[in-house]
């Protein structure tokens, strides 16, 4: 390949290869399948800080620079966001506790109750205020239906007693 045809990322990559032996690169991608070295200790070997022994004897954990960092499923978890105080699996909620955010949601649009930021911020994003705004308001107008029932059927029996007065005062 000519020099003004090779990008400077091909550049550096042919010059990086070209500082170890083939039988040393393709041992050097056996051990990285294998798992005998780390991703650091693969691209140090590759660019000529460490051997592919050295890389070895610092194992699949370590690198040149030390011990790799790897995250534990455990660390992940956190507080379920509805409040109940339960753990989840890395997600923002324990099973089946997202829709405690719809009733939580719910009771914040009454006024009975506040929300964390945390909370708001995921309710309003999710769409679950909109949906709790709906909820409430078709439980109020379905209150003020039952009132109007009850209210119109309370007059009936009201006038139904002034009825049967006057007629047994007509008698």
């Amino acid at each position: 390949m000519t020099e003004q045809n090779a990008t400077p990322e091909t550049a550096t990559t042919e010059a990086t290869e070209q500082k170890i032996d083939g039988r040393t690169k393709r041992a050097l991608d056996t051990a990285i399948v294998k798992k005998q070295v780390s991703q650091e200790s693969y691209r140090a070997v590759l660019e000529g800080r460490i051997d592919l022994k050295a890389a070895k004897d610092l194992g699949r954990n370590a690198g040149p620079s030390g011990p790799a960092v790897r995250v534990d499923k455990n660390d992940r978890s956190r507080d379920c966001l509805c409040g109940c105080g339960n753990r989840t699996r890395g997600g923002r909620f324990a099973p089946g506790h997202d829709q405690r955010m719809v009733t939580l949601a719910k009771a914040h649009v009454r006024g009975e109750a506040d929300l964390t930021d945390e909370q708001m911020e995921y309710v309003e994003a999710s769409g679950k205020v909109d949906r709790a705004r709906l909820q409430v308001e078709k439980e109020e107008q379905k209150r003020q239906e039952a009132a109007a029932k009850k209210a119109e059927a309370q007059r009936r029996k009201e006038g139904r007693k002034a009825e049967a007065k006057r007629r047994n005062a007509e008698k």
